[in-house]
């Protein structure tokens, strides 16, 4: 329950009054109370999330309202980005430098959690008359108008932040005008976490049956063709990097060519995954040129343009 803040939740309890808000939910029904607190919202972020040897991801960089799941599925996006980052330098697959797109990467993300549940927050807590008389304008509406219910904001769910400004990320002309509201699906474009899809068990090493499970142990490449025409993209882009290159055929992974539709991949086109499953490239061909410029870009090393 949103509560004022001088509430003495002790006493509610003790008076009865507690009992009664439950009841008007749960009617006659026994319960049990296991946990009783009262919280206070708080949005925070740090001006910082590296600095030398030392990052900070999860709630030592940022907090939110409790809205949507943000904060924990927030931190682990946090951790799973800055990972494979810290592997490739510590092996010297690429420079320092790379580290440093974590803050550019995760600090834009949390501050587009921070506005999301902020607008939240105004709409549950309304800070001023105004709001105020827009949120009683808004629950009207939406009791008789089912149309306008998704503008009742009770919180929006977490969802992935999409990389399209990040320093590894190869611009590309947009495959259709990229959305900017929240809940809608966005067309497989570079920075976008890449989209996951059965594949054939048998193709894959280890026997992965999805898409995503490749993911994760090095730089991929996913070559709308054969598995011969991956290996020719893969020893090329092997010679401009020392990270590792693993290349896959989307015809053999899924001879239906579902993948390829999903991914909007022509034939004879390319796609640079990062390790941590995000598109870092989308390339209309082989040419050596750009692929070697996008998979060095991918691993944070810096080229001509």
């Amino acid at each position: 329950w949103q509560v004022p803040g001088d509430h003495d939740l002790e006493a509610e309890r003790r008076s009865g009054a507690l009992d009664q808000r439950i009841s008007r939910i749960t009617g006659d029904r026994p319960y049990e109370v296991v946990w009783l607190s009262s919280y206070r919202f708080q949005q925070r972020l740090s001006s910082r999330f590296g600095q030398g040897r030392v990052a900070v991801a999860g709630d030592a960089a940022h907090v939110f309202s409790p809205f949507g799941a943000r904060g924990l599925n927030s931190g682990i996006f946090d951790a799973e980005n800055l990972a494979w980052k810290i592997a490739f330098v510590l092996r010297g697959w690429a420079p320092e430098s790379l580290v440093a797109s974590y803050e550019v990467e995760r600090r834009a993300a949390a501050r587009e959690n921070l506005a999301v549940t902020d607008r939240t927050m105004r709409f549950l807590v309304p800070r001023d008359d105004e709001q105020r008389r827009r949120r009683q304008d808004v629950l009207e509406r939406a009791a008789l108008d089912p149309s306008a219910a998704p503008a009742v904001d009770s919180g929006k769910l977490a969802e992935p932040y999409w990389y399209t400004e990040s320093p590894l990320t190869t611009p590309a002309p947009s495959i259709e005008p990229f959305p900017t509201e929240e809940l809608v699906v966005c067309p497989p474009v570079p920075g976008v976490l890449c989209p996951d899809g059965p594949i054939q068990p048998d193709r894959a090493p280890g026997g992965d049956d999805r898409l995503r499970l490749l993911f994760g142990r090095s730089v991929v490449l996913l070559v709308a063709g054969t598995g011969d025409d991956a290996e020719r993209a893969t020893e090329v882009a092997r010679g401009a990097v020392a990270a590792p290159l693993t290349g896959y055929g989307l015809a053999d992974l899924d001879p239906s060519g579902e993948l390829a539709r999903i991914l909007r991949a022509e034939p004879g086109s390319l796609r640079v995954v990062r390790p941590d499953g995000y598109l870092a490239a989308a390339l209309d061909g082989l040419d050596p040129e750009p692929l070697t410029r996008a998979v060095r870009r991918s691993c944070g090393i810096a080229t001509a343009s």
